[in-house]
């Protein structure tokens, strides 16, 4: 059985390298790192198989850090990945990508008070 996971994470890697550019995507992020930059963070596959066809439905999480005073850079780059990814079916290296949606987006200021965090959460849809 084939597992499109890294499939997955390299096709939003390459999609918002390219729409965020010169925002930095990372999966793991490099000490000293500039800001603003996003992270490609946890992923969580579940079947979602249909009559005799084999899907899995997956929830990426991203998260967006930056220090620009307010929220309006997290909110901008919210946007762009939206834009980047909502309705749209990035061609994958292994399996076919269904679906992806922006499902959820959500803001917070971190206690140091200067730096604010975005978090992006996708509901992606593949078929092996």
């Amino acid at each position: 059985m084939s597992d499109n996971t890294l499939a997955v994470q390299k096709a939003i890697y390459s999609t918002l390298t390219t729409a965020l550019y010169p925002v930095k995507v990372y999966d793991s992020v490099p000490q000293g790192a500039a800001y603003p930059y996003v992270v490609i963070n946890n992923t969580e596959v579940m079947n979602a198989d249909f009559l005799n066809s084999r899907k899995d439905e997956r929830m990426v999480y991203l998260s967006i850090w930056s220090q620009y005073r307010g929220q309006k850079e997290v909110v901008e780059i919210m946007a762009d990945i939206d834009d980047a990814l909502h309705r749209k079916a990035l061609t994958l290296e292994s399996g076919t990508m269904v679906q992806s949606f922006v499902q959820n987006k959500h803001t917070s200021r971190e206690p140091d008070n200067l730096t604010f965090q975005g978090s992006v959460k996708l509901r992606i849809i593949t078929q092996h």
